[in-house]
């Protein structure tokens, strides 16, 4: 699926709403298929997509629904009569970017060393070298810690005890071979629509 097969979003209106520079843009989705929650994305590509919240998930496509974002600048060329595909917020919209780039390389996972660290309860972790986040109380460095990656879509671990390789973008996200070879070497953008 290309993009024309995920929802999309006509723009019917935009008002300025509030001091804040929130919009409020009005429109209607073709279908309803990834339409699953209030917040997504009207992706734009390139250039950043618009992030915002509707205000109701529609039960029709044919609903008129409100969009509000506070990202309208970023999006000069809007007006009624724009469409734009939608993304639900369970995605990103640098998942579709990556898939539909399609630069990828075959890697096999190294374990490298992990820096360990609490901040604000939590324990994290990071590539070795890097500074520390701040507030941070540094746990120290483990060797091997950093001892596996996940597919950006579905999960699925890629290290030396799971799946031991897999595909690196040049953004250094990776995919499962089984995600590779049914998203990105179509560029099928379709996951973005899957329930």
């Amino acid at each position: 699926m290309d993009l024309s097969g995920l929802p999309q979003f006509t723009v019917e209106k935009i008002r300025r709403e509030g001091s804040a520079g929130d919009a409020l843009i009005t429109g209607r989705f073709s279908h309803l298929q990834g339409v699953r929650n209030d917040g997504g994305y009207l992706y734009r590509r390139p250039g950043p997509s618009i992030v915002g919240r509707l205000s109701c998930v529609p039960t029709e496509a044919s609903e008129t629904v409100e969009f509000r974002t506070p990202d309208l600048e970023f999006a000069p060329e809007l007006r009624a009569g724009s469409v734009y595909p939608w993304i639900d917020h369970y995605w990103q919209a640098y998942h579709l970017d990556m898939i539909l780039a399609g630069q990828w390389e075959l890697r096999t996972f190294v374990s490298t060393p992990a820096h360990y660290f609490r901040l604000g309860g939590a324990t994290g972790w990071q590539p070795a070298g890097d500074p520390l986040p701040e507030g941070a109380v540094d746990l120290g460095v483990r060797e091997h810690g950093w001892n596996h990656e996940h597919c950006e879509l579905c999960s699925a671990r890629i290290g030396p005890a799971d799946e031991p390789s897999g595909f690196v973008d040049p953004d250094n996200r990776w995919l499962c071979t089984a995600c590779y070879e049914r998203y990105a070497v179509p560029r099928d953008v379709s996951f973005a629509a899957e329930a």
